[in-house]
């Protein structure tokens, strides 16, 4: 895809006055910082209409409610697809961090979660989100097995864990979750405070699955994001039987888009820490 970044910013009003800096680049996508006579920038391109409508109707109703996001600049439905963001300052959450920030994140999920979801912001499944989550091990199970000696007991054992699960997974799906929280989308500033960016999965599902995005590759930061959270101690029942589930799916599919746009060892890396428990048979 070939696109002017300077014609384009300067159609939506934005002089860019600096370096160009491509952070994504793929068929049909570039993602880039820009320096701009406004400040920095985040430039998002897609040649595909309207790909943008949903991160822009997410940033603006997290920013509604108050919550630190991006502030809009422009946004064109294209093509090419076009949405151009304050950018957003810091450091990816990390266990390595400060109590206080992880409790500061932990009490920004709570918040993003007591919003609520709404219709229009749906999972990918009108069955139910118990059936969504069979769909998705289906698929993750059977990518592992291209990559990895997985055996008939692990399989087995993976669908007995789903399946004890099964009547509290039907229950859930009615939280707005970011659903692509991961710990460098949560972002520590200098302050100390929390900044959000990457947005455009909000959705309605699981609280519990965002925590699980956040352990995927950082198991020892659930605890302090869990301190700022503060579950009561029915939720902390409900998290500790689905938390280690979800972020079993997630490692499995963080893996294989390691595999498709990342490295082999980044991979193989979250590929080592996934885990079916023994009980489960």
């Amino acid at each position: 895809m070939l696109v002017d970044v300077h014609d384009l910013l300067a159609r939506h009003g934005v002089i860019a006055s600096g370096e160009i800096i491509t952070l994504v680049r793929r068929e049909g996508r570039l993602v880039a910082r820009v320096e701009t006579t406004v400040g920095p920038v985040a430039v998002k391109i897609s040649a595909e209409a309207g790909a943008f409508v949903p991160e822009e109707a997410a940033v603006r109703r997290l920013a509604g409610a108050g919550l630190p996001v991006a502030d809009v600049i422009a946004h064109a439905e294209g093509p090419p697809a076009c949405l151009v963001l304050t950018w957003v300052v810091g450091e990816a959450l990390s266990s390595a961090g400060s109590p206080e920030t992880k409790r500061a994140a932990g009490a920004l999920l709570r918040r993003i979660h007591l919003l609520g979801a709404d219709p229009d912001a749906t999972f990918s499944g009108e069955q139910g989100w118990d059936l969504w989550m069979a769909g998705w091990l289906n698929s993750v199970l059977a990518w592992w097995r291209t990559v990895a000696a997985v055996d008939d007991a692990v399989h087995h054992r993976a669908w007995a864990w789903y399946h004890e699960l099964r009547p509290l997974l039907a229950t859930r799906g009615a939280d707005l979750m970011l659903f692509d929280g991961r710990p460098e989308h949560i972002l520590v500033r200098g302050d100390g405070g929390i900044g959000l960016i990457d947005v455009s999965e909000l959705r309605s599902g699981d609280a519990a699955m965002d925590l699980a995005v956040l352990t995927v590759e950082d198991p020892d930061l659930l605890d302090g994001v869990l301190a700022g959270y503060r579950p009561d101690d029915q939720e902390r029942v409900i998290f500790d039987r689905l938390v280690p589930f979800y972020t079993f799916l997630r490692r499995l599919s963080r893996a294989e888009w390691y595999q498709r746009f990342g490295t082999a060892e980044a991979a193989a890396s979250v590929l080592a820490m996934v885990e079916v428990p023994v009980w489960a048979r």
